[in-house]
């Protein structure tokens, strides 16, 4: 996984908001309803995690949280933030969207 300085940057803003105890959380998420619902890579700020099912990593104090089993199947996620799209969550270095 990757986070490159421009997004840590700003999901430190994000999480100096948020609160104490807080991180941000890697997950898939359901886009769209009935039969065009979709799955997609995002990130949201959470204080809840599961120490046997979440892997927590950290960037330059930033702290990360993924379940182990979409890290074990999407080793190679990127987080950028780019300044029309805001934070962008790829499955690999080679969509980088970041400035």
């Amino acid at each position: 996984m990757e986070v490159t300085q421009n997004a840590r940057e700003k999901l430190r803003e994000y999480l100096d908001d948020y609160g104490d105890g807080g991180f941000v959380r890697v997950a898939r998420f359901v886009t769209g309803g009935g039969c065009c619902a979709k799955l997609k890579l995002g990130v949201t700020l959470d204080e809840d995690r599961d120490e046997e099912n979440d892997l927590l990593l950290t960037f330059d104090g930033l702290p990360v949280v993924i379940e182990k089993s979409l890290h074990a199947a999407l080793p190679d996620i990127q987080i950028a933030f780019d300044e029309e799209e805001g934070i962008v969550v790829s499955e690999s270095a080679e969509h980088e969207t970041a400035a």
